[in-house]
């Protein structure tokens, strides 16, 4: 933490702002001053710099920011005092925007989601914060995780990450991955027995050690080796869930079926469902597929390059054979053992309307170096199917599983965390933010824990010519893990008279006091690696007791795609018509792709990069 430093006299403070004007920190007199050492100096007079703080949230997320704020004026007592000020969830957006915009500061610090920094940088809205993160003891980047910190680093004259003049523009508030919860009660009712094994721990556990719930194969009665699965059947027709392997597609849809049908009978009650969704990241991502694609050029009209709308890209992935430890090279760029070939790079010419897989990718194939994945489009159609009632053909031949309620049945956000708290879905893709709201509606009546996203898997049958050290049942291809995790930035007004003090702030929350606090409530995991791999995150004594799981996802998982661009304007009308006609059932995926929607999606990306 901070030492704060007490002026005894003026010439104390002009050499303070000397060694600030010699780091690139400029003051305003109203302003702290921080030294070369990154310690706060207190301004004469013994006046607190005031900043006001806008945050937002449910009553036990405002609970712990209003504990925050308390003890962080008490520590900067006579140098800094926080106004904090919350807003309402629903308009919070609109309300920072407009803020922003004002010519006077209104707000010093505040929370920007991972949505709209990009247009705010844009914009000139936001401070950019390397120099203060340069010299801060309390924000490592080393320490955090990439997959959270450098989503809010960007160049807003190239549009990239990595551009040369790519800046942070915001420190994380906090990182959400999302899991699968599952309710366990359930599973018990349909007689599906759980355990708790990581992959790297499988031999050991068939060889007799305990599993993470402190108990070994025999004592469960598994009579049968246990395999890189989420949900298996045994020799003697026991059904067993792994909480800590990801299912495959398959193996989720047909444990969704078992919970479901299981739980109708005994609570007599249709209504209940065995999973629900609403994001096909995971499904897309896991396969190498997303919904849009860089295309370089020298077009004149475009900075460069310009994106091309995947959604539906029909072309098949290709993944790196695990026991290629050689690796391969692909149009001049080298892909190592489980690595996915990026889309540019497995077309012929990716700028041509008709897309062609370059030739060598199936000679590799057939010499075993790589293995086939779907495509992006198969992947959406799996997710759609999941989504979807059985009355429904998706694709030919493909009707819905009939696992999922319909979104016009579940409502929002709030409505899906009431599902599955109420025992109406028996799984739930949903982010760490949902626990608080777990543990008070659901510890009295269910048992229930986490598991990983459903990552793509296909494994060795009868039949197959299965290479020397693999068995029927071990995985022959697969997909990577994958899925998307949400963010918050806590970022400095750009107009900020106090942007010292602003930082100063912003480096208390974000770094380990701040996430320690909000680690302990049980809705964030922590931005500090070491940190979220302590009980003060895992929290193994209450629900969920698999809490592994997140800090794993938080290695992996990435923005969705309302981060990609600077706005979500090519994304809110084709999402509009899936969310709402497509999964409703209302529209097939034929007349999905034929909507003006959808189609309109082409000519809006071009507008992002055209000079």
């Amino acid at each position: 933490m901070k030492k704060i430093g007490i002026i005894i006299s003026s010439l104390i403070l002009l050499s303070s702002l000397l060694i600030l004007a010699a780091c690139g920190k400029k003051t305003t007199q109203s302003d702290v001053v921080i030294d070369d050492q990154g310690e706060v100096v207190k301004p004469t007079g013994g006046k607190s710099t005031e900043i006001t703080f806008w945050g937002y949230g449910d009553e036990n997320e405002i609970s712990v920011f209003t504990e925050l704020v308390k003890k962080f004026n008490e520590l900067y007592d006579g140098v800094i005092h926080v106004n904090y000020e919350t807003k309402g969830n629903a308009d919070y957006s609109t309300a920072a925007k407009n803020a922003l915009r004002s010519t006077k500061a209104k707000v010093d610090v505040l929370y920007v989601g991972d949505s709209d920094f990009k247009s705010y940088a844009e914009l000139g809205y936001l401070e950019p914060l390397d120099s203060y993160i340069e010299n801060s003891k309390e924000i490592v980047l080393s320490n955090m995780w990439a997959t959270s910190v450098n989503r809010f680093k960007y160049d807003t004259n190239t549009t990239t990450q990595d551009g040369p003049d790519a800046h942070y523009w915001g420190i994380p508030k906090d990182i959400g991955p999302t899991v699968v919860y599952y309710n366990e009660t359930y599973f018990k009712n349909a007689n599906v027995n759980v355990i708790s094994v990581a992959k790297e721990n499988l031999a050991d556990f068939n060889n007799g050690l305990v599993d993470s719930r402190g108990k070994t194969k025999a004592e469960y009665g598994i009579q049968t080796t246990v395999q890189e699965k989420g949900y298996f059947v045994d020799s003697n027709g026991n059904k067993w869930f792994n909480n800590q392997i990801p299912m495959s597609w398959s193996e989720c849809v047909e444990l969704s079926t078992i919970v479901q049908e299981a739980n109708r009978v005994k609570y007599n009650d249709s209504s209940i469902y065995g999973y629900y969704t609403e994001w096909w990241f995971n499904y897309g991502w896991s396969v190498g597929g997303d919904c849009i694609e860089y295309v370089p050029t020298d077009d004149a009209k475009y900075t460069g390059g310009y994106w091309d709308f995947t959604l539906m890209d029909p072309t098949p992935n290709y993944i790196v054979a695990d026991d290629n430890t050689e690796g391969i090279t692909i149009n001049g760029n080298k892909y190592n053992a489980g690595e996915i070939i990026a889309w540019g790079d497995k077309l012929v010419d990716p700028k041509a309307s008709e897309k062609t897989i370059r030739p060598e990718l199936e000679t590799l194939v057939s010499e075993g170096k790589l293995n086939v994945l779907p495509s992006q489009r198969d992947a959406f159609v799996e997710f759609v199917r999941v989504g979807q009632k059985t009355s429904i053909e998706v694709e030919t031949g493909m009707p819905g599983y009939g696992i999922c309620p319909a979104p016009t049945s579940v409502g929002g956000d709030a409505g899906k965390v009431a599902a599955f708290a109420g025992g109406k879905v028996a799984m739930l893709v949903d982010g760490r933010w949902s626990t608080v709201n777990f543990r008070k509606k659901m510890d009295s009546f269910y048992e229930w824990d986490v598991c990983p996203l459903p990552q793509y898997k296909e494994y060795y049958a009868e039949g197959d010519n299965i290479p020397e050290g693999k068995t029927v049942g071990d995985v022959k291809v697969h997909g990577i893990e994958a899925g998307h995790s949400g963010s918050v930035a806590l970022c400095v007004n750009a107009k900020s008279a106090k942007k010292n003090a602003a930082w100063i702030f912003c480096e208390y929350i974000g770094g380990k006091t701040g996430q320690q606090a909000q680690a302990e409530s049980g809705f964030a995991i922590p931005s500090q690696m070491d940190l979220a791999n302590t009980e003060v995150f895992l929290q193994s004594n209450q629900n969920p007791r698999n809490s592994i799981v997140f800090v794993r996802a938080a290695e992996y998982e990435t923005p969705g795609d309302w981060w990609y661009l600077r706005d979500k304007m090519w994304i809110d009308d084709w999402a509009s018509v899936l969310n709402g006609d497509v999964r409703n059932g209302t529209k097939t995926l034929q007349q999905f792709e034929q909507d003006q929607k959808y189609l309109s999606t082409w000519d809006k990306l071009k507008t992002y990069t055209q000079k």
